[in-house]
């Protein structure tokens, strides 16, 4: 009896074990209890065995680094402004170092480049002009001038001339008062210029026009058809030294009509005429530019005196004192550059400018006009 209880329970056992290999080879102990005769040691072999089956048969997945917050990263990457710098300015020099803009604190700052004397003047003449244009565009002038302001074409066909035939102006663009034409936009309405005229002589003269206080030259400031001018542009005098013409001591009378033998004289005279034949115009009364001479074999060179002893600053002295009595504008064309130092240079004999010094002489026309 014993013996047969033993056996039966050896069976039990073997069949036991056969059905858990069998369970396990199946992958039946994933879901299924074991509830064999088996000690805690095998169940523990087993469980190992199923967790590697499963780690086995999972993918591979690449454990990630924590992240960690976003203001975290910041401020460890962003480094702690310097004491006293302000976080603006430490971007704003960020910035300059990436676009190569980087302003260097121990370099010193490098001032405006300074404009070349030609180009100020160049700037200054160009202002200038802008503002003539708007005052005088428009406007007719006359000049009353000697050879220094002729030029075939231009002036009376009777009148005596001077350029171009004559002198280093061949181009009527090149004398001084169409520069100032050109530069102010005015129009021509007459040039009464006569080579070699004075402003001294026959008052009473109606036909050569040699002498600025002559009816023959008061007449000719009026336009061809008799129109009047706005501006009229006196440049006389120079002949007069060149003559020997005494300067006179006009007194603030009234000049007698007549034969005019000295210069004061006869200027107050032609004033009062223009005048009376142009009132509405505005009457510009110029000093004549310096006349000079020089010396080639010396090199010598000098402002030129008549045989009276007078240079031109005499007879601008009288131009000045005539035209504030008269209440007539004056232009300084005696300053206008143009010395018996650098004549060789603007004059073609010390007297007549070449293009250059007829430049100058506009300029400082220009430079009045306003």
């Amino acid at each position: 009896m014993k013996r047969g209880k033993i056996l039966g329970r050896i069976w039990k056992g073997i069949a036991a074990l056969l059905l858990a290999v069998l369970l396990a080879g199946c992958g039946g102990l994933k879901n299924t209890k074991y509830t064999g005769p088996e000690t805690e040691a095998r169940k523990e072999a087993l469980l190992q065995d199923e967790a590697q089956e499963r780690k086995e048969e999972a993918p591979d997945i690449k454990e990630e680094p924590e992240k960690k917050p976003e203001s975290e990263t910041e401020s460890k990457e962003k480094p702690e402004s310097e004491p006293g710098k302000n976080p603006e300015s430490e971007q704003e020099e960020k910035d300059q170092t990436k676009t190569g803009t980087k302003k260097n604190p121990g370099a010193v700052t490098e001032l405006p480049e300074k404009k070349p004397v030609e180009e100020k003047e160049k700037d200054k003449e160009e202002t200038l002009e802008a503002r003539q244009e708007t005052s005088l565009e428009g406007k007719r002038v006359t000049i009353c001038g000697d050879s220094i302001s002729t030029f075939t074409g231009y002036i009376p066909e009777e009148y005596s001339k001077f350029y171009p035939e004559n002198g280093a102006i061949t181009d009527v663009e090149d004398t001084w008062w169409m520069q100032v034409i050109r530069r102010t936009k005015m129009e021509l309405c007459q040039n009464a210029s006569y080579s070699g005229s004075t402003v001294s002589g026959d008052s009473l003269d109606e036909q050569d026009g040699r002498y600025a206080c002559g009816n023959k030259r008061i007449a000719d400031l009026t336009g061809r058809n008799k129109e009047q001018p706005d501006i009229i542009l006196v440049l006389m005098g120079a002949n007069d030294l060149l003559d020997d013409v005494p300067t006179g001591d006009w007194s603030g009378a009234e000049t007698a009509e007549g034969n005019i033998g000295t210069f004061s004289e006869a200027y107050a005279l032609m004033l009062d005429k223009m005048k009376q034949k142009v009132p509405e115009a505005e009457i510009y009364c110029c000093t004549i530019t310096e006349v000079s001479r020089w010396k080639d074999e010396t090199g010598e060179k000098f402002a030129y005196r008549n045989a009276l002893g007078l240079t031109a600053e005499d007879y601008n002295a009288w131009i000045r004192n005539i035209a504030q009595a008269k209440g007539v504008k004056l232009i300084d064309t005696y300053a206008c550059g143009l010395t018996f130092e650098n004549a060789k240079e603007y004059t073609s004999d010390g007297t007549h400018p070449n293009a250059a010094g007829a430049r100058l002489i506009a300029d400082k026309v220009c430079e009045s006009l306003r």
